[in-house]
Order: structure tokens, then sequence, then C-alpha cells
């Protein structure tokens, strides 16, 4: 991984640690609606084989964190160019 790459996720990554849930919420729901989560949901259920709903949560929430992260160092790539 490059050391710009890393920047870009330890940046992004230090932000959400800053941010309050509703905050948090709110940039999901920019992204995401809820039928879009559910997709995750539906992954995590059917390939990991997964029913726990608390864990289904954790899970997802790693899922759209991620998700997020990589959307985030796209659109920082696409305003340089």
């Amino acid at each position: 991984m490059s050391s710009e790459k890393q920047q870009i996720l330890t940046s992004f990554f230090t932000s959400l640690e800053k941010m309050e849930s509703e905050d948090m919420m709110g940039m999901v729901e920019k992204h995401l609606k809820d039928d879009d989560v559910e997709i995750f949901v539906h992954h995590i259920e059917t390939f990991y084989g997964i029913t726990d709903d608390e864990e289904l949560g954790m899970l997802a929430q790693l899922m759209v964190t991620g998700y997020l992260a990589a959307k985030h160092e796209e659109s920082l790539k696409t305003s340089k160019h």
C-alpha cells in the first residue's frame, strides 16, 4: 500500500472516530439508502451464514465503513484529475 493511500485511509478513519453517531448516520445516508444497506446484510447472511441480528448489524457496519472509505479515496483521486 502506498504511503499516500495509507494517509488517506488514516485520515478517513481518524475523522470517523471524531464523529458523533448522528453525523456518521448522515454520512451513510448520503451515500446509501436503507435498501442498499439491506443488500450488505443479505450478503452477510447468505455468504457467511450469519443469522444473529447483533452480529449482522456489527458486520454490516464494518462493510459499510469499508465502502465509505473506498468512496472517499476514489473521490480524492477524481478531484486530483
